[in-house]
């Protein structure tokens, strides 16, 4: 709970609010609700925010629910349709969508995907500052005046990242372009790809969460999730997700899967934790930015039926992958959940010099 500790500060504090634009009403509001510092961010959001989205639906020259639509295929929620919510950049963001992309034409389901990837950072962004810098400063004998400006100086830094980050998608863009082209070579279904996935999880991992403080088991995530995206990153993978203690990863070639595999082993181990994983090779469902199918499920299968430390591919990824100087040994026939004929498994030898 955050108190003023006397008249001074108080004034201060208030001063600074108005210097944003909080009004004395909403000043008073965050004064009685004991939460007048944290104001300074919901001040720094809203700034600009006085158009309704009658009023860009009119900037437009559309109806009123289309503009409703397209922010809630965003994933955003708006107020009422005359009620202050958009700035001009939302104006100028909605009239440039809704006049080169038409919602229905397929393209929405980039904008869902879009908008379901930015409350993702949203979330993670606000749960950092939580975990890290507020911890500090939510004590009684805070200077509540600091506090504030620390709150308003980190959202807008969060504001103009967000406004800059033109340039990292279209990094990202190239990417995904020379990775399509090459995973859809000689395909002429345009929904498959021909990838090598891979999973790695850790044993070991519920027991650890169940003796181990929040902010332990929160440092262990940001490890294995940090080190994971630099090891795919590095040798030319992505990382398509983390579920819970798991890692799933594609790349364009099984040795280049193997070698991701291999290398999440020897830095993501710790303590009773030990990593194990599966990688398999074949055509895949694209959609979203994410891979279905039953190569994505036999490497998973795999890294589950994997001991710790060890790594099991399947006999296309065996084949293909020892023609760039890695080794496996047969690890026996498999009969897999979901799978009706057993499987060929094979372990990776660990060691071996690969991309």
């Amino acid at each position: 709970m955050q108190l003023v500790a006397d008249a001074s500060a108080d004034a201060e504090l208030s001063e600074f609010l108005r210097s944003l634009g909080a009004t004395d009403e909403q000043i008073d509001e965050a004064r009685r609700e004991c939460h007048l510092s944290r104001l300074a961010t919901d001040v720094v959001l809203n700034q600009g925010a006085v158009l309704g989205a009658s009023q860009l639906a009119a900037r437009a020259g559309v109806a009123t629910d289309r503009v409703l639509e397209l922010w809630r295929t965003l994933g955003v929620a708006p107020p009422g349709p005359d009620e202050p919510y958009f700035s001009e950049r939302d104006a100028a963001f909605t009239t440039e969508v809704l006049c080169n992309v038409p919602l229905g034409s397929g393209l929405d389901e980039v904008l869902r995907v879009l908008g379901s990837s930015l409350a993702r950072v949203a979330e993670a962004a606000v749960s950092l500052y939580v975990q890290t810098v507020e911890p500090d400063l939510d004590s009684p004998d805070v200077d509540l005046v600091a506090w504030a400006r620390d709150l308003a100086a980190t959202t807008e830094l969060g504001m103009r990242l967000g406004d800059s980050m033109g340039p990292i998608f279209a990094h990202h863009l190239h990417d995904a372009i020379a990775r399509q082209r090459l995973a859809q070579a000689e395909r002429t279904e345009r929904s498959l790809f021909r990838l090598a996935v891979g999973f790695v999880d850790l044993v070991g991992f519920t027991p650890f969460a169940q003796h181990s403080a929040p902010a332990d088991l929160v440092e262990m995530i940001g490890r294995f999730e940090a080190r994971a995206f630099e090891v795919a990153a590095t040798r030319g993978g992505r990382v398509v997700k983390h579920i819970g203690d798991e890692v799933m990863f594609v790349a364009l070639d099984p040795a280049t899967g193997c070698a991701i595999a291999e290398a999440l082993l020897e830095v993501a181990g710790a303590g009773d934790i030990a990593p194990r994983g599966g990688v398999a090779l074949g055509e895949v469902i694209s959609r979203h930015g994410d891979y279905y199918g039953p190569v994505v499920n036999l490497a998973s299968r795999l890294a589950e039926l994997a001991i710790p430390g060890e790594i099991l591919v399947d006999e296309a990824t065996a084949a293909s992958a020892a023609a760039a100087a890695f080794s496996f040994r047969p690890a026996g026939r498999r009969l897999l959940k979901g799978f009706d004929q057993p499987v060929e498994a094979f372990a990776l030898v660990p060691g071996d010099a690969g991309p």
